[in-house]
């Protein structure tokens, strides 16, 4: 169950929104074949099927946009912080609310945000984020670099 959590948390950072990333895990549990389910591949299929969430949800946004002639709403859901589910995932330290510090991760960028969820809080290797992304490692330490940095000024700590 703990594969099922990590993805479904990893999917509601992405999307921000509790049904979506609902939808997303099983659409992405439903794609890998059943003999080789593991962590890291069902990481790897959520992280595929938000980016074709996302696109379905940005062109029928666009389609709404054309009809109502009005401004496009933002691509990501409402904020995390709405419910109490998996408050307790993130740590902190003592003296930073941990509301702040999903506020603060919520608004990273998507390619920070993700990085620095599946190293984070999923505590996957940079080996693990390389196969659930594609992405090359120096790639991934630049940019968790990068999040952790963002992350750290959000929340009011100085490196």
């Amino acid at each position: 169950m703990r594969t099922l959590d990590s993805a479904y948390n990893f999917a509601r950072f992405l999307s921000g929104d509790a049904d979506a990333a609902e939808h997303i895990v099983q659409a992405a549990f439903r794609r890998i074949d059943a003999g080789r389910r593991d962590r890291t591949r069902l990481l790897k299929g959520v992280r595929n099927c938000y980016r074709t969430w996302l696109t379905t949800r940005r062109q029928r946004d666009r389609q709404d946009d054309v009809v109502a002639n009005k401004r496009l709403p933002d691509a990501v859901g409402t904020s995390v912080l709405r419910s109490d589910d998996g408050a307790e995932k993130i740590t902190a330290r003592i003296d930073v609310d941990a509301a702040a510090v999903r506020c603060a991760i919520e608004t990273l960028p998507r390619r920070l945000r993700e990085i620095l969820v599946l190293r984070e809080l999923d505590a996957l290797s940079y080996r693990e984020i390389a196969e659930v992304t594609s992405l090359p490692t120096g790639e991934i330490m630049a940019r968790l670099a990068c999040a952790r940095r963002l992350l750290a000024r959000s929340v009011g700590r100085r490196d």
